[in-house]
C-alpha cells in the first residue's frame, strides 16, 4: 500500500513538473505588443538604450537612416552572441568598467564609442548599443552584446543569432 501511494506522488509531481515546463505563448509574443512597448525595427519610439543612444538613434532615424560611410569598412551582417556573467565589473578593452546590463557591445574593428543599431533577424527586434570592447573571439560571429542588449532582443535564450549591424555614429 505504502508503495502505491508513494508511487502515486511521484507521478502527480513528475505531471506537476512537466504541465509546468510545458510550452504555452512565449513571452517574446507579447513583447510585441503595443501595450508592452518592446523593441521594434525602425520605430525610434520603441528602441531601448539609454538616452544617450536613444537621442542618437532618433537623429539617425530624423535623418531617414543614412548608411554610414563607414559602413562598407566593416562586417556588419553575421552572427551575434551576448556575454556577461563572470566579465561584470571587469575592465574592457577601451578601459571602461563591463556592465552586463548596459547597452555596450564588442567588435573586433569598429572603434570605441561608435553607436550601432543591432536587428536580430529571427524576430526584427531591435537595440541601440556603444562598442566598448573588442571581440568576439570566434570565428564566424561579428558582434558580442552585452547581456542587457541581448535580453531586449530576445537572443539570451538561443545565445547566438543571425544579425544585422547598421552604424549611427563614429566618435
Amino acid at each position: 500500500m505504502r508503495k502505491h501511494i508513494r508511487l502515486f506522488f511521484i507521478l502527480l509531481f513528475s505531471s506537476a513538473l512537466c504541465l509546468s515546463c510545458a510550452s504555452t505563448k512565449s513571452s517574446s509574443a507579447s513583447a510585441d505588443s503595443p501595450k508592452t512597448g518592446a523593441s521594434q525595427k525602425r520605430d525610434p519610439a520603441r528602441i531601448h538604450g539609454d538616452p544617450a543612444l536613444d537621442a542618437a538613434y532618433q537623429k539617425w532615424a530624423d535623418q531617414g537612416y543614412p548608411a554610414h560611410p563607414d559602413s562598407k569598412k566593416y562586417e556588419l551582417d553575421g552572427k551575434a552572441t551576448w556575454y556577461g556573467p563572470g566579465l561584470n565589473g571587469n575592465k574592457t578593452a577601451s578601459g571602461e568598467i563591463f556592465d552586463m546590463y548596459g547597452m555596450t557591445a564588442a567588435h573586433k574593428k569598429l572603434p570605441f564609442g561608435t553607436i550601432v543599431v543591432v536587428t536580430n533577424l529571427k524576430n526584427d527586434k531591435s537595440v541601440v548599443v556603444r562598442i566598448n570592447d573588442r571581440g568576439p573571439f570566434t570565428a564566424g560571429r561579428i558582434i558580442d552584446l552585452s547581456y542587457g542588449a541581448a535580453y531586449l532582443i530576445d537572443m539570451v535564450r538561443d545565445g547566438v543569432v543571425p544579425v544585422k549591424v547598421e552604424i549611427i555614429s563614429t566618435k
